[in-house]
């Protein structure tokens, strides 16, 4: 009963004091999202490390950078959402 009075109290954009669980859950996500981002990072610098050093072939490299490359997009995506922003899915704005 709660969860049904807390969506629609959120929709109309009051929040309840400890019943904000939805605001939990989109705190939790959007840190966990800059936290996937940020590993990506560090991992990519890694790998540049590693080759600078010759540690790994050029060819290692090129598959490695290549491949997280693709996952930072990926992760930037899921950064940049907002989802503290609340959206009128009615078009009343």
């Amino acid at each position: 009963m709660f969860l049904i009075d807390d969506i629609l109290l959120r929709t109309l954009g009051f929040s309840i004091p400890g019943l904000d669980m939805f605001w939990l859950f989109e705190q939790i996500l959007y840190f966990t999202r800059k936290e996937m981002y940020d590993q990506i990072k560090d991992k990519l610098k890694e790998n540049r490390m590693l080759y600078e050093l010759g540690e790994i072939s050029d060819d290692d490299y090129t598959k490695i950078n290549a491949y997280l490359v693709r996952q930072l997009k990926l992760a930037e995506k899921a950064r940049d959402m907002n989802l503290g922003v609340r959206t009128d899915i009615l078009g009343g704005e």
